[in-house]
């Protein structure tokens, strides 16, 4: 009688965690990006450049998203940064300041040059209640690989 019980325990334990997992990718995968697969960069218009914001899937900080803003243009919103995503935007040339927040806010300059693609590599870090954004500058070379396995960031 003992053995039917801790079977039975074992039993609600595993149905349980099969549960919270399936609760938890569903509830994450609510919050990844799910446009268009990148298929390549768009080139600028002329006298313009383009800035292409990316963030590789992963699992840490999976459920965060924030909204990327151009400071130097009254922060005005680029775009909303998901999990696995990406948001580009064209510019005048000039140096730009873009920054993104939720419980902390973080800034990343970027030059922005006539006919060419910045790339702004987006992450998140620890934060105390919900993880902060983090935007760093990366070479045109890194973005090319990286950011082939990301998606539009459409709401």
């Amino acid at each position: 009688m003992c053995k039917l019980g801790e079977n039975m325990k074992n039993n609600l334990s595993l149905i349980t965690t099969v549960i919270v997992g399936a609760i938890l990718i569903v509830g994450f995968s609510g919050c990844s990006a799910k446009g268009k697969q990148f298929s390549g960069f768009k080139t600028p218009e002329k006298g313009k450049g383009m800035v292409y914001v990316y963030r590789p899937s992963g699992f840490i900080g999976g459920g965060v998203y924030y909204d990327v803003k151009n400071q130097t243009n009254n922060d005005n919103i680029i775009g909303t940064l998901r999990n696995g995503g990406f948001i580009y935007k064209e510019m005048t040339p000039g140096k730009k300041i873009l920054w993104a927040k939720t419980e902390a806010k973080h800034e990343v300059p970027v030059n922005v040059k006539e006919n060419e693609i910045a790339c702004i590599k987006g992450g998140v870090g620890f934060g105390i209640i919900v993880g902060r954004p983090e935007l760093i500058n990366v070479d045109k070379s890194i973005c090319e690989v990286e950011i082939k396995e990301t998606h539009a960031s459409i709401d």
